[in-house]
């Protein structure tokens, strides 16, 4: 994957956040250390994690960096963490 990114913890997810259910076999986000059910995206590399993330807007964001490396930021329902150690590669 590649160095982390070191986020201040959190008892519980931010208030706006996608929850990840599953992971497609053979996708990006396969190759991570992305945990579906326990993960939560609650934005990436440049966004000022404002919770204002959803659905359409990731969309939009994984879309505009085709062909690049995407930093997901995620917390961790588990561990009660953020981290930012996913590099999806689309």
């Amino acid at each position: 994957m590649g160095a982390g990114q070191s986020l201040p913890s959190q008892n519980q997810p931010p208030s706006k956040a996608l929850h990840v259910l599953r992971v497609t076999p053979s996708s990006p986000a396969s190759k991570t250390d992305i945990e579906p059910f326990f993960d939560f995206v609650v934005g990436f590399q440049g966004d000022t994690l404002t919770n204002n993330l959803d659905a359409a807007e990731l969309e939009k964001i994984v879309e505009s960096h085709e062909g690049k490396t995407l930093n997901l930021v995620v917390w961790n329902s588990k561990n009660q963490e953020s981290r930012g150690t996913l590099f999806v590669h689309l």
